[in-house]
């Protein structure tokens, strides 16, 4: 048994028969389809940003664009389903839709930075999101705390950011992407608040923390697309994915 494990849901629940996800946030687990009401509605916040998204991008020329909406709907996606069900098995799925974004932002500043060709895009994009993939039930099974694996991304983006800052200097604007990073930590302070039980009312299906984070994040990657989208032609990768 991994030594992170939520507790169990009581017999005759619908999820009841399924393996607990490996953390328990504050919100109070119903007997119900929808286990954690907050934690599970607030993803329509990633789909109304996916929708808007493609909304943008729709005739911009830009293929890397058109990508970002499909790949926040599979957040929102994913993690509904997630929080609805309480399970691990779903809990799997939610960490593919976060390595889906990430990758599609680290493939995109790996072209930025010249690591790859436009050959090895694809690759790269889908190898990185199968590798991680990977690593969630081996952490599991270990009972390493899985959550970390999104946090190193977010790292390895950041890195790759300050990368290509360094080498090419003031060469786009860095206002969205600020946006993005001030959400995205006023995100994880909710969530961390949450999982602690320092700010947590169980009875709440309103509002909770983690339900912030996911109104917070998806303006973050709001503002990430900004960011993108305000990228020069020559700076940024405007023909990413398309075959060759």
């Amino acid at each position: 048994m991994p030594s992170l494990l939520a507790p169990p849901l009581p017999p005759g629940c619908p999820w009841s028969g399924f393996t607990p996800p490996n953390v328990d946030w504050c919100e109070e687990e119903l007997c119900a389809w929808v286990t954690n009401p907050a934690d599970t509605w607030s993803n329509l916040a990633y789909l109304a940003v996916g929708v808007w998204m493609i909304a943008r991008a729709r005739g911009s020329g830009r293929s890397e664009l058109k990508l970002f909406g499909p790949a926040a709907i599979a957040v929102g996606i994913f993690s509904g389903v997630y929080h609805a069900s309480y399970t691990w098995m779903l809990q799997f799925f939610d960490f593919v839709g976060m390595f889906l974004f990430c990758f599609l932002v680290l493939t995109l500043n790996a072209l930025r930075l010249g690591w790859i060709g436009p050959p090895r895009q694809l690759a790269f994009f889908l190898g990185g999101t199968a590798a991680m993939s990977a690593l969630v039930p081996v952490g599991f099974a270990a009972g390493f705390p899985i959550q970390a694996l999104v946090f190193f991304l977010i790292v390895a983006m950041l890195g790759q950011e300050r990368a290509l800052r360094l080498r090419d200097g003031p060469g786009a604007d860095y206002r969205p992407y600020v946006t993005a990073l001030v959400l995205l930590t006023a995100a994880a302070v909710f969530s961390a608040l949450d999982v602690t039980r320092t700010w947590c009312d169980p009875q709440n299906h309103w509002l909770q923390g983690h339900a912030a984070w996911h109104v917070l994040s998806a303006g973050a990657l709001a503002a990430l697309y900004r960011f993108y989208e305000g990228l020069p032609l020559g700076y940024s990768t405007p023909d990413a994915f398309t075959s060759r």
